[in-house]
Formats: structure tokens, C-alpha cells, sequence
């Protein structure tokens, strides 16, 4: 911070002395203070290594500042603790950073992984400590090794893959359970995440979409085989996810004929998420305070619903009419 004061001193100085239009002073200031900022965080990650004093220490400051201030430092101390930095392998760290992955990149892959249920809390192109989780969870889930870096067939993946399908399986042997024919779908989380959002907004209620096929979801899943003559497991074969997804991605809701009565009639209405979200939270107002204000009309959103319903003195389905919207936007202020 002294320094970053004294060179901001510097330059107001010299700004003094030297006309300059506000707008180069600012560049200039700004110029100054993304430089020290950057050099104080070589520094801090300099200091960091020196006080582990491990070789996985200084390599990792040698991937993530490979041009620092400090990397002779940071080789002579590996060369002393045995490790050249000839002989080392590169590790996970480095190898992502000689990608050399662009700022869009980084958006992108924010971007790809929150889409898949890993939430990077931000798509800004900073790979934090959230970003970091999300890569390794998301690794663990593909099977692959968890490092929190991103290889360059990873990159590929996250930054060019637009829909989660399931993995290609050999055909199910007859002996097979329906249980043990979905196990060797081997799903990831994030993908039964995606099935659990594609089977609500089908209008088959799989609750909150967290990948964790519980009670409700499996009876989502009875509903919905059912609803096309399926033999009703409560468990998915890889043709039925096939289908799911297909019927999930119709680009109008109501066009489904799956949903049948109140949840068919709500699909009529078309509410973006926006207005899901409205509906939920006036819910709340309402005294119905268990309610998620996500936009997904899960378990607890049909619970209010129906109670809500009942209250007023409607047929309690759980499902909205457009009049019933109406009224509730009446009864909190419209």
C-alpha cells in the first residue's frame, strides 16, 4: 500500500508539471495501479512458497507467475531442495496455464459449467476459488483426475459443449433389473440435474433439481412413463433420456401433450421465469414463506400453490390458472 501511494504521488506530480487531458491522466493512474496490484500479488504468492518452502509450493508459483519477479528465486530454492526445475514434470497448474486461455474462454467455461449444475458464482473470466470447486467437481463426476485445472481436451469440452447427453452404453442384457439398467448409464450429477428440470418443465414435478433422485423425482419419472406407455420402473433407460430431452427441448411448453388437466392448463400460460419468480415471491408476501424463489415450480412452490388455493376457496391442484396469477398479484398489491 506505501508503494501504490508514492507512486500515485509520483504520478499526480508529474501530472501537475505536465499538461495531460483528464482522460490520459486517468489511463495513466490506471496503468500504474494495475501494474503495483499485479506486483504485489507476485509478491504475496512469492512470500506464500518461501514460507512453505515445499517443491509443490514453488512450482505452483512458477505456473501461475512463470515471468514473476521472483522466479529465479523460486528455481534456485527448488534447485536446492533437489528438484531442477528441468527435472520436474509440468504439473497441473502449469499445464493449464500454457493453454493460454483467453478471457472469453474462461467465460465460457463459467458459463458451460453453471449450465451443468456446477455453479461458478459469477461469469466474469476469473477463475476463483468457486471456479476452481466447480472444475473439480466437475472432474470427479466425469471419472477424471481432480486437480481444479483444466487440461486442453477439457477446455475443449466445457468451452465448446452446449447440451448434456447421456454417455453411449452397450445394449441392457435381459437379466438386468431396471435399477441396474440405469446404474449402467452411469449418469454424472450434473446430468441427472438437467433431467430433473427437464422433467418438471414437462410438468412432471421431480422437486428441486439438485441431482439427487429421490421419492419425487422417481415418481416424476413413474408420471412421465406412464404418460408414454412406458413400463413405469421409476428408472431411465438411455433411449428414455434420449426422449426426455428431445420433448424438453420443444420450444413451445403447451405444444407437449404429456401434461394432462390443472398442470397442462398452467402450461398454457407460458410464464417466463421472471414471472415464476414474481409468482413466488408473492407467495411469500402472502405468508407462504417455505417457498423457493428460484423460478422452478418445485415441491414446496406446488405446496403453496395448493394452499393458497384452498385458502381462497379454489380447488386445490397446485397448479395456476390465469385468473388465479391475477388474483394473487390483486391480493399483494398487483
Amino acid at each position: 500500500m506505501r508503494t501504490l501511494t508514492k507512486t500515485l504521488a509520483l504520478v499526480a506530480s508529474f501530472g501537475a508539471t505536465t499538461p495531460l487531458a483528464a482522460q490520459d491522466l486517468g489511463d495513466v493512474i490506471g496503468g500504474f495501479a494495475e501494474s503495483l496490484l499485479q506486483q504485489e500479488v507476485d509478491r504475496s504468492a512469492y512470500i506464500a512458497a518461501q514460507n512453505a518452502n515445499s517443491v509443490a509450493a514453488y512450482r505452483d508459483y512458477l505456473a501461475k507467475f512463470p515471468q514473476g519477479n521472483y522466479r529465479t528465486n523460486a528455481e534456485n530454492a527448488l534447485a536446492r531442495l533437489g528438484t531442477p526445475v528441468e527435472d520436474m514434470p509440468a504439473s497441473a497448474a502449469q499445464i493449464e496455464a500454457r493453454l493460454g486461455i483467453s478471457l472469453a474462454q474462461r467465460a465460457a467455461v463459467q458459463r458451460e459449467l453453471t449450465r451443468q449444475g456446477y455453479n461458478t458464482y459469477g461469469v466474469d473470466g476469473a477463475w476463483g476459488r468457486n471456479t476452481r470447486n466447480a472444475i473439480s467437481t466437475w472432474q470427479r463426476d466425469r471419472g477424471d483426475e481432480v486437480t481444479s485445472y483444466v487440461t486442453e481436451s477439457q477446455l475443449r469440452l466445457l468451452a465448446q459443449s452446449t447440451v448434456v447427453t447421456p454417455p453411449a452404453v452397450n445394449p441392457p442384457q435381459a437379466d438386468l433389473t431396471a435399477a441396474q439398467a440405469e446404474g449402467e448409464l452411469r449418469l454424472t450429477r450434473a446430468q441427472r440435474t438437467t433431467i430433473q428440470r427437464q422433467l418438471t418443465a414437462l410438468g412432471y414435478d421431480a422437486g428441486v433439481a439438485d441431482g439427487l433422485w429421490g421419492t419425487g423425482t422417481r415418481t416424476a419419472i413413474s408420471a412421465w412413463q406412464r404418460a408414454n406407455r412406458l413400463a413405469q420402473s421409476g428408472y431411465v433407460t438411455a433411449a428414455q433420456v434420449q426422449l426426455i430431452a428431445r420433448q424438453a427441448q420443444t420450444a413451445n411448453p403447451a405444444a407437449d401433450n404429456t401434461a394432462s388437466g390443472p398442470a397442462l392448463e398452467e402450461s398454457f400460460l407460458d410464464l417466463t421465469r421472471a414471472e415464476r419468480v414474481d409468482t413466488q415471491r408473492r407467495l411469500r408476501q402472502l405468508g407462504y414463506d417455505y417457498v423457493r424463489t428460484d423460478g422452478v415450480f418445485g415441491t414446496s412452490t406446488r405446496r403453496a400453490i395448493a394452499e393458497w388455493q384452498a385458502d381462497v376457496g379454489e380447488t386445490a391442484t397446485g397448479y395456476l390458472t390465469a385468473d388465479q396469477v391475477r388474483l394473487i398479484r390483486v391480493e399483494t398489491g398487483g
